[in-house]
């Protein structure tokens, strides 16, 4: 699949687990052919930065709506307004590595959870930090499934770790990270 931008040219990802990726498309981003599979590749970048996973794992990403992300944020973070994106994980993960006991890696796949991401934010972020749609879609597929690997921004370590696993990503996928400073918030 060629990615939806020129600035992204076509690489392969080869991961050391089998890896199922589902999209789930709501609303989609205008000009934007390919979108599953430019969702996928992103995600499957993300994964890339695991170090310890089960043999085989699974995640699902959905593309919707302001409405439906603002109704998940206040169903979930207490929080009545839209957001980007949201990872809901199993906290069995943390800074790519299993941290958690009582994990059942013998299930095949292992799920590591759900992403839902706001089309309309992207559009919108994309316009207000001067890049392609495409770049804002990969980043907040690349954000979400850093997050379901159990990386986190709140603290500064953290963050620093989290912001290079979105490079190294981002480097799998042929691109730039298109993250501008103060893009996202802790």
């Amino acid at each position: 699949m060629s990615a939806p931008t020129a600035r992204c040219p076509r690489r392969r990802i080869s991961l050391p687990v089998r890896a199922q990726v589902h999209v789930y498309v709501r609303a989609t981003c205008p000009g934007l052919p390919n979108q599953r599979q430019w969702v996928r590749r992103a995600a499957l970048a993300a994964l890339a930065q695991a170090r310890d996973l089960p043999s085989a794992v699974e995640l699902s990403v959905r593309l919707t709506s302001d409405a439906e992300l603002q109704a998940l944020n206040k169903q979930f973070r207490g929080v009545d307004a839209p957001t980007d994106v949201l990872s809901f994980d199993t906290a069995m993960l943390r800074d790519g590595r299993l941290a958690g006991k009582g994990a059942d890696l013998d299930s095949d796949p292992f799920y590591l959870g759900d992403i839902a991401i706001s089309i309309d934010r992207c559009i919108a972020q994309a316009a207000q930090f001067g890049h392609p749609v495409a770049s804002e879609l990969a980043l907040l597929v690349v954000h979400g499934v850093l997050h379901l690997l159990g990386y986190d921004h709140h603290q500064a370590g953290r963050r620093r770790r989290m912001w290079e696993a979105q490079d190294r990503a981002f480097a799998l996928l042929g691109c730039a990270n298109p993250l501008k400073p103060g893009q996202f918030v802790t």
